[in-house]
C-alpha cells in the first residue's frame, strides 16, 4: 500500500513523475449483452504458440537447447541437502523461487490442458511443445521426492528472519539481475536452498498436489512413453499416501521458509488437494478404489468459492470428477459452480463496465482464464450443444477476447499491436547478454528496475500480465506491479481456454504457428548461435511445408522421442555441432561431469570487476513483490513498517559465506 501511496504522490507531481499514467481502454464499455463472435476474432494459434513460448523464459537449469538467445543455463547450484538434482521445472514469477503449491498445480493445470483439448493442440503442432513443457515440470517433482518421508516443497530462500516480527533479510526477493547470474550476485550469498516436507513437518495440500501433477502428467504422456507414465504414476501414488499419512498444513510449520510460503502463498486447507490428487490417479489408472478416495476427500471439501487457483480445486474437481465418470452429482456441482458467473439468479461475480469476470484484484485476467478453461472443458463435454454449452462458451470467448484485445489493448506480451511494454519481469529487463548495471548495488538496480520507463529489452512473449482495476484501467509500468506482474499460474488455465477455442471454432480454421517471425534476441551483439533446426523442422523455422497435426514437425520431439544415447547424441549435433553429448545430458538430466565431451566456450559478457557489492536493500525487497496474502487480497502489498534494524540486516553482502550470514540474522533477531 505505500508503494501505490508513493505512486500516486509521483503523479501529482510532474517534475517527479516516474510511473506511467492510469489508463483506460480505448473503446468504450460494453452495450447490452455480450454476443460471441461467429468465426474468430483473433488467432488462437499464435496466442497458444507464445503461451507456451512463455513457459520457455522462466525454464530453470541446465538447457537442452536456447529457444531465445536471452535465456541461458541457470540455477546452477541447484541441490537438495540428499544431492537431488533440483534444477529443473520453471521460476514462479520474476524471481527464481520454487513454492511448492502453485508450482505443482501449474504442471498439473498444463497436463490437465492436454488431457482437455490434446486434440486441437495437436492440430495447430502444439502438442509436442505442451508435452515437453510438462515433463520438465513433472521431471522436477519427481526429483523433488527424494523417499517417502523427505520430499522438497519448496527451492530458494524469499527472506531470512522471523515473519511474526515482519523484519527480514531479503534474498531472492532483492536480487534484480537475470537468473543466470544468480549465484555470483545474491545478497547474501545464499544459493538456492530446499526445504522439506517431512512426517514432522507435514504439507500435504503440497505432496497432494505433485501427486496430482505426476499423474495428470502420465495420462498425458501414456500414449508415447509408457514407461514414464508407469513411473509418474507409481511416484504420484506413494506421495498421495505420504500427505494422507502425514496430514497437516505448511501454514502451521515452524520452517522459516514455510512461513515466508505462507505469506505470499497461504493455503487454505489441504482437503481439496487429498480429493484433486486422488481424482488424477484415478483417472491415470482406472482403479475405482481411487475414485472411491477422492470422492470421500470430495466430499468433505464443500466449498468452492468463485475462485479457481493453485489454492482452490473445488471448481475443478467438479468438472474433472465429471469428465472421469459422467455422475450427475458432479455435473449439477459443476453448473452450482458456474452459475456464479453466469448471467442468471444465483449470479454472485461482478464484471467490469467492458466484460472482465472481476474474481481478484491481483490476476483478474489469470483467474478470469482459469474458469474460461474449466467452461471450455464442460462445454466439450456437452459436444457444445444446447443452450448451456453456449452460455459458457459466450463466456470463455468474452473473457479471453477482453484480454486479447476487444478494448484496444492486449494484456497478452507480443500479442496484437498494443499490449505491455514493462511486465514486472527481471531477465526479460535484465538479461545475462544485456544487464547494464551488473555489479551495482541491488538497491540501484532495484529503483532502475521499478522506476525506469525503459521498456523491456526483450520481448517476453505470451505472458498474461495481472490485468486491470474493477473499472477496466491500469498502469504500464513495473513499479504497479499488481497490473503488471507475469506469473507460472496465471498462464496456466488461460493456456487451455485457448486451446478450449481452437477446439471449439473449429481446428480447421487456425493455420500452425512458428518462431519465424518473432525477435527472439538472435540479433543481439552478445547472442550466442542459434541452434541449427533443419529444413524439416516447422516449429522453430519458417518452414511451412510440414503435414500438420504431425509430432515430427517439431525437431523438439524428436530430440525427446530418441530410441537411445546415440541417437540422442547425433540429434542434438545437428543443431549444436559439437556439442551433442551435453545438449543430450541436459534433456535427460544427465550430470555434465558424466559427459566426456567438452562445452565449447560461451560468449564472453563483460562482467564488471567488483567485490560482489551487491548487498541488500535499505527497504525489503519483499514488502514490494508479489500478490498479498488472504487478509490483503484488496490491497496494493504487504508492506509493512519496518524497524530500523532492516538496514543492518540487509548489510550482508553477497560475498559473505552461508554461515555468516546465518549467524547475523540469528544474532540480529536474537533482541
Amino acid at each position: 500500500m505505500l508503494l501505490c501511496v508513493a505512486a500516486k504522490k509521483k503523479e501529482e507531481d510532474e517534475d517527479e513523475d516516474t510511473t506511467s499514467p492510469k489508463t483506460y481502454p480505448l473503446l468504450p464499455p460494453l452495450q447490452g449483452e455480450y454476443e460471441a463472435p461467429l468465426v474468430p476474432k483473433y488467432n488462437y494459434a499464435e496466442v497458444l504458440h507464445k503461451s507456451y513460448l512463455f513457459y520457455h523464459a522462466q525454464k530453470s537449469g541446465n538447457l537442452p537447447y536456447q529457444r531465445m538467445a536471452w535465456r541461458g543455463d541457470s540455477c546452477k547450484v541447484c541441490v537438495g541437502d540428499y544431492g537431488e538434482d533440483l534444477s529443473h521445472g520453471w521460476y514462479e514469477a520474476a524471481n527464481t523461487m520454487k513454492w511448492g503449491l502453485p508450482f505443482g498445480w501449474t504442471a498439473t493445470q498444463l497436463a490437465f490442458n492436454i488431457f482437455t483439448f490434446s486434440d486441437a493442440m495437436k492440430s495447430v503442432d502444439e502438442l509436442a511443445e505442451g508435452l515437453e513443457l510438462i515433463k520438465w515440470g513433472a521431471d522436477y517433482i519427481m526429483n523433488a521426492h527424494y523417499n517417502d518421508t523427505h520430499v522438497v516443497g519448496q527451492l530458494g530462500t524469499s527472506a531470512l528472519g522471523p515473519i511474526s516480527k515482519m523484519i527480514e533479510l531479503d534474498v531472492d526477493f532483492n536480487y534484480w539481475g537475470p537468473p543466470e547470474e544468480y549465484e555470483a550476485w545474491v545478497p547474501s550469498g545464499l544459493p538456492h536452498q530446499a526445504t522439506y516436507i517431512t512426517p514432522n513437518n507435514p504439507a500435504s495440500e503440497i505432496t497432494g498436489e505433485y501427486a496430482a501433477a505426476l499423474a495428470a502428467t502420465a495420462i498425458a504422456w501414456r500414449p508415447y512413453n509408457a514407461s514414464y507414465a508407469d513411473e509418474l504414476v507409481d511416484r504420484a501414488k506413494r506421495l498421495f499416501q505420504f500427505a494422507l499419512k502425514n496430514q497437516g498444513s505448511y501454514v502451521t510449520s515452524t520452517e522459516n521458509a514455510f512461513q515466508w510460503a505462507t505469506f505470499w502463498y497461504p493455503s487454505s486447507n489441504y482437503v481439496d488437494e487429498l480429493a484433486w490428487g486422488a481424482a488424477w490417479i484415478y483417472g491415470a489408472t482406472k482403479d475405482p478404489e481411487w475414485l472411491d478416495i477422492a470422492k470421500e476427500w470430495y466430499g468433505k471439501s464443500d466449498d468452492s468459492y468463485t475462485e479457481y487457483s493453485w489454492d482452490e480445486k473445488g471448481g475443478g474437481l467438479h468438472v474433472l470428477l465429471y469428465l472421469l465418470t459422467k455422475d450427475d452429482m458432479f455435473y449439477s456441482n459443476a453448473m452450482d459452480y458456474f452459475n456464479q458467473f453466469l448471467p442468471n439468479p444465483k449470479q454472485i461475480v461482478k464484471y467490469t463496465p467492458r466484460g472482465l469476470a472481476y474474481i481478484e484484484h491481483w490476476g483478474s485476467v489469470g483467474y478470469s482464464g482459469n474458469v474460461a478453461f474449466l467452461m471450455m472443458a464442460m462445454a466439450k463435454a456437452l459436444n457444445y450443444e444446447g443452450e448451456v454449452a453456449a452460455s459458457m462458451t459466450r463466456f470463455a470467448t468474452q473473457q479471453i477476447n477482453y484480454a486479447l484485445g476487444d478494448y484496444g489493448y492486449s494484456w497478452v506480451v507480443g500479442f496484437g499491436d498494443n499490449y505491455p511494454s514493462k511486465p514486472y519481469h527481471k531477465s526479460s529487463y535484465n538479461s545475462y547478454i544485456d544487464f547494464p548495471m551488473r555489479g551495482e548495488f541491488q538497491d540501484k538496480i532495484e529503483t532502475d528496475f521499478s522506476e525506469s520507463k525503459t521498456e523491456q529489452r526483450f520481448i517476453l512473449y505470451g505472458a498474461v500480465e495481472g490485468g486491470p482495476s474493477v473499472d477496466d484501467s491500469w498502469h504500464d509500468d513495473r513499479s504497479n506491479y499488481e497490473y503488471s506482474e507475469v506469473t507460472q499460474d496465471y498462464n496456466a488455465g488461460w493456456t487451455g481456454a485457448i486451446a478450449g477455442l481452437i477446439d471449439f471454432y473449429g481446428h480447421n480454421l487456425f493455420e500452425p504457428y512458428t518462431d519465424c517471425s518473432l525477435d527472439l534476441g538472435w540479433s543481439h551483439a552478445n547472442a550466442s548461435s542459434p541452434p541449427q533446426w533443419p529444413e524439416d523442422d516447422c516449429y522453430h523455422t519458417c518452414n511451412r511445408g510440414c503435414p500438420r497435426g504431425t509430432m515430427e514437425s517439431s525437431y523438439s520431439w524428436k530430440l525427446l522421442m530418441a530410441k537411445d544415447e546415440n541417437e540422442r547424441n547425433a540429434l542434438f549435433d545437428t543443431i549444436y555441432p559439437g556439442e551433442g553429448p551435453i545438449k543430450a545430458a541436459a534433456l535427460i538430466g544427465k550430470p555434465l561431469a558424466d559427459v566426456v565431451s567438452t562445452r565449447p566456450a560461451e560468449p564472453q559478457i563483460k562482467m564488471d570487476s567488483v567485490d560482489n557489492k551487491n548487498t541488500g536493500s535499505s527497504e525489503p525487497a519483499s514488502a514490494k513483490h508479489r500478490r498479498p496474502n488472504r487478509e490483503q487480497k484488496q490491497k496494493a502489498a504487504a508492506n509493512a513498517a519496518k524497524p530500523a534494524a532492516t538496514s543492518a540486516a540487509t548489510a550482508v553482502t553477497s560475498s559473505a559465506p552461508l554461515a555468516l550470514a546465518i549467524l547475523g540474522v540469528s544474532l540480529l533477531f536474537a533482541f
